[in-house]
């Protein structure tokens, strides 16, 4: 029997035992049941009959009121913001739980919930019984291709409130992610202490990204801004680029064309680590403008106006590895727990972390900064 007649019969089982484990799951009520009654069986099944693989699993609290830090850190966050941005995500009050999380783990950290125009007043009093400041704003005008505009202006207007509050430091997020661990912020100061600017009078000091999500060896500035640490003036100008002036739909254009060119560095240099994107494309240039979406048109747009000027020519891999190499880092999402209910399969990964969604983390980071890649 071949994969596809494999998967053609998973498919007919799938809604046959979501039916048997849906009622099972709920009338068990507590996690731990449902854990022994449902999920430990099927992993411990696949993982004993399964010739492959295993599948180990992490298990991280949904209610928030059970949660206490691990240790009482006596470090002080009173000069950082953590800034959450983007539409409230009202599901399982998930914005709000993650905000009453925070707090419990940064006391005396500047919170800052930037979204848009018209939260009720209900809600920002809840907000705000957690010490969360609250910045409202109303969408651009012109939304830009996938609403890159939309993404930039919350987060702009949330580091603008930072900045009044007197943060040096801000880590953006998202209203829709959470982090877990309660050492995140100690984690990307150290990181920084770590590995000062390559060139001060440029860049004070790196911004952190993450490999979670769509950060790239040699998709040019391609890198995952969901989550992003560094100074609040520097986030400043991250976010205060030259806004996107085409249609909202655009990206929808080209979207089977830019996931094929994405695929194929995918296949082809993501997972060898041979070559680069200008001898696999011949027109490599034209492609990479084309497909420019919010990752690399944010990071792109950020070097070239506050970094150096980027000309027709250059060679865009080579610039954006020595922006790694001196401006910038790159953690490991996992070391922060991140948590993203929207897209439940970024959470997978697979025994050689050569998956898809996760190509540059800090050991591939560390590679460019010591001149190996």
């Amino acid at each position: 029997m071949d994969i596809q007649q494999l998967k053609k019969i998973a498919g007919y089982l799938s809604p046959i035992i979501k039916a048997i484990n849906f009622p099972a799951a709920f009338l068990s009520g507590k996690s731990l049941n449902m854990e022994k009654a449902i999920l430990w069986p099927v992993i411990e099944s696949y993982s004993n009959f399964s010739k492959d693989s295993v599948i180990q699993y992490t298990t991280i609290p949904k209610n928030i009121d059970t949660v206490t830090p691990i240790n009482n850190n006596p470090n002080s966050y009173a000069n950082i913001a953590i800034i959450l941005q983007g539409p409230v995500r009202y599901e399982d009050d998930f914005t709000l739980n993650t905000i009453k999380l925070y707090r419990k783990f940064f006391p005396d950290v500047k919170l800052i919930l930037s979204t848009w125009k018209g939260l009720s007043q209900s809600y920002i009093a809840q907000v705000q019984k957690y010490g969360c400041n609250v910045v409202e704003s109303y969408p651009p005008s012109i939304a830009g291709a996938g609403n890159i505009n939309m993404q930039l202006e919350s987060a702009y207007e949330g580091i603008k409130k930072a900045y009044e509050l007197g943060c040096v430091y801000s880590l953006k997020t998202r209203t829709d992610q959470r982090i877990y661990a309660n050492d995140s912020l100690d984690y990307l100061i150290n990181l920084q202490t770590l590995f000062p600017s390559g060139d001060n009078n440029i860049v004070k000091k790196r911004l952190i990204y993450i490999s979670y999500g769509k950060s790239f060896i040699y998709l040019p500035f391609n890198l995952c801004d969901f989550l992003v640490f560094g100074e609040t003036r520097e986030l400043d100008k991250l976010y205060g680029i030259e806004r996107d002036t085409r249609e909202v739909g655009y990206h929808r254009q080209y979207e089977k064309e830019q996931k094929k060119f994405n695929r194929l560095i995918s296949d082809n240099l993501e997972n060898s680590r041979l070559g680069n994107p200008y001898t696999l494309f011949p027109d490599f240039e034209d492609q990479y403008y084309k497909y420019m979406y919010a990752e690399y048109y944010i990071v792109y747009k950020y070097y070239s106006e506050n970094i150096a000027p980027i000309s027709s020519g250059d060679n865009l891999l080579e610039l954006y590895h020595s922006y790694l190499k001196d401006f910038a880092i790159v953690a490991d999402a996992e070391k922060l727990l991140i948590y993203w209910p929207k897209y439940a399969t970024n959470n997978i990964k697979n025994e050689t972390e050569l998956d898809y969604l996760a190509k540059l983390d800090f050991k591939k980071w560390m590679e460019i900064y010591l001149d190996k890649i």
